[in-house]
């Protein structure tokens, strides 16, 4: 009889299906499923840290799967000690994390952790992963110009590694390539190069297909929307959204929060703009912040309730309800971080085409006018030329002060 496709199978099993029946009593031959074996993790916090707000280490199937395939290295104390109680195990070496055929760690007896080994290709997977998070900050700090120098060398690293990885470790390695791919296309977008980001677009989907990752592929989808929204075919946007939702219940919430915004976006683009407000009221049920803790995963955690109301403002303009796209992003402006600033800066633009749509010239030159500054220190170049649209937007109405100073302001800019 075939396994339920949410069971723990081997030889990536976190033990043997012996150790998981003394764990919990069950039929013989019967394993926990991941689903099931998160429900007794999470019971076990509850037991073992009475009073504490364990929020942060609860753990879910999908978190489960990957502790299976070694995509997490070392899980937190409180999660170790909870997957000990649950599966008997009386040391942290009894939980046998890692698959001898995937990856290549030691073990420091003294310690109780596992290190990759120097000069092996776990250590290099590993130093990828930190280093992609480290360029992701790059970004947020010192703007996509920057970053994308590390990643182009990044990827010209893994095109080279691609052609000598085992075959055991090639999909985590071809993971990280769509990866890596997939943040050259967002800088190449913010930089306003369609052509560069739709090429590692496509290279992104190229490697998302090959390993038959949901998450990725439909990230990596979820991107080519966007792009061909920008290119003013909202159709083709529709239909990259369209299929990206196919990954839905496969990835982690704030990825199926971000589906909904993308969806929503194109819709309203192509007049559906009852299905757009649909989509994005749905969409808040699996916002970043709608659980404590840390969002899982490792894209969109920037898909917040307020992120999402930014882009209810955004759907309302191009619905041409200017006046009440400009009271939903009043609102929700305050709710995005300062880091974020190509987000914050984006908000602004759609605020100030709000009110040029509302027949509003001076306001829209304020607003854009206070987005300048933040869009020349994030470096986003594509937010740079749409304030520059906006300013021949209002460029008769010069007579007015906010107006002309914004107009000023954007010469010296240019």
């Amino acid at each position: 009889m075939p396994r339920h496709p949410d069971t723990v199978i081997s030889p990536n099993a976190l033990l043997s299906d012996a150790r998981r029946r003394q764990a919990s009593p069950r039929r013989p031959g019967q394993s926990l499923s991941r689903s099931e074996l998160a429900d007794a993790v999470n019971a076990a916090l509850d037991w073992l840290y009475p009073g504490r707000v364990l929020t942060a280490h609860y753990v879910d199937s999908r978190w489960i799967g990957k502790l299976e395939r070694g995509e997490h290295r070392w899980p937190s104390e409180e999660r170790r000690a909870a997957l000990r109680h649950v599966l008997g195990a009386t040391s942290d070496g009894q939980l046998d994390l890692y698959s001898p055929r995937r990856t290549d760690v030691t073990t420091t007896a003294d310690h109780g952790t596992e290190q990759p080994m120097p000069g092996s290709w776990d250590e290099t997977l590993y130093q990828l992963r930190a280093q992609w998070h480290l360029l992701v900050q790059n970004d947020k700090l010192f703007g996509p110009q920057y970053a994308l120098i590390g990643v182009t060398a990044q990827l010209n690293l893994l095109d080279r590694l691609l052609h000598d990885v085992p075959s055991s470790l090639r999909p985590s390695l071809v993971r990280l390539a769509a990866q890596y791919a997939e943040s050259a296309a967002w800088l190449n977008h913010s930089l306003n190069d369609p052509p560069a980001a739709q090429l590692w677009t496509r290279k992104a989907l190229l490697w998302s297909d090959q390993i038959a990752d949901p998450t990725m592929t439909a990230w990596a989808t979820y991107r080519s929307s966007q792009h061909w929204l920008i290119a003013g075919n909202p159709r083709r946007a529709v239909e990259e959204a369209e299929a990206a939702m196919l990954q839905d219940k496969k990835v982690p919430s704030p990825v199926r929060a971000a589906l909904r915004v993308q969806h929503a976006h194109a819709l309203a683009t192509v007049g559906e703009h009852r299905k757009a407000m649909q989509l994005l009221d749905n969409a808040h049920e699996w916002a970043a912040d709608r659980r404590p803790g840390k969002p899982e995963g490792e894209h969109a955690s920037y898909c917040t309730s307020g992120y999402i109301e930014v882009h209810r403002g955004t759907c309302l303009r191009i619905g041409r309800r200017p006046d009440e796209a400009i009271a939903v992003l009043d609102a929700a402006l305050p709710s995005i971080p300062s880091l974020h600033r190509q987000d914050f800066t984006a908000a602004l633009l759609t605020k100030a085409a709000a009110h040029v749509a509302a027949d509003q010239p001076d306001q829209a030159a304020a607003t854009a006018h206070i987005a300048l500054p933040i869009a020349r220190r994030a470096g986003s170049r594509r937010i740079l030329h749409q304030l520059g649209q906006i300013g021949s937007a209002v460029d008769k109405h010069r007579h007015l002060a906010d107006v002309r100073a914004f107009l000023d302001d954007l010469v010296e800019t240019a």
